[in-house]
């Protein structure tokens, strides 16, 4: 994988998650989801960027399924592993 496509990748994931951040904090703020739908739309944004992170993994011909079940429980934890494993790997290609 190139720089470039790496900085695409981050850039992807930057903005994925920047607004399923605000839309975590603006939703409860304004009252418009509280209480169970407050938890089902996290899960919901959690599954939406576990699938993407699946897509993506499957791309990079990447098996492993940790970092998809952290993507399901704590998203952001998921796109780091995700992003550390194609470093890991660039890193090992270029040794």
């Amino acid at each position: 994988m190139s720089n470039k496509d790496f900085d695409k990748l981050i850039g992807k994931y930057a903005i994925l998650l920047s607004v399923f951040y605000v839309g975590n904090i603006v939703l409860p703020t304004f009252g418009l989801l509280n209480g169970f739908l407050l938890l089902a739309y996290f899960f919901l944004t959690n599954m939406v960027i576990a699938v993407i992170v699946n897509y993506d993994m499957k791309k990079e011909n990447i098996k492993r399924p940790i970092i998809i079940w952290s993507c399901i429980f704590f998203s952001i934890l998921g796109v780091v592993f995700f992003l550390l494993e194609i470093i890991r790997r660039e890193k090992k290609v270029n040794a």
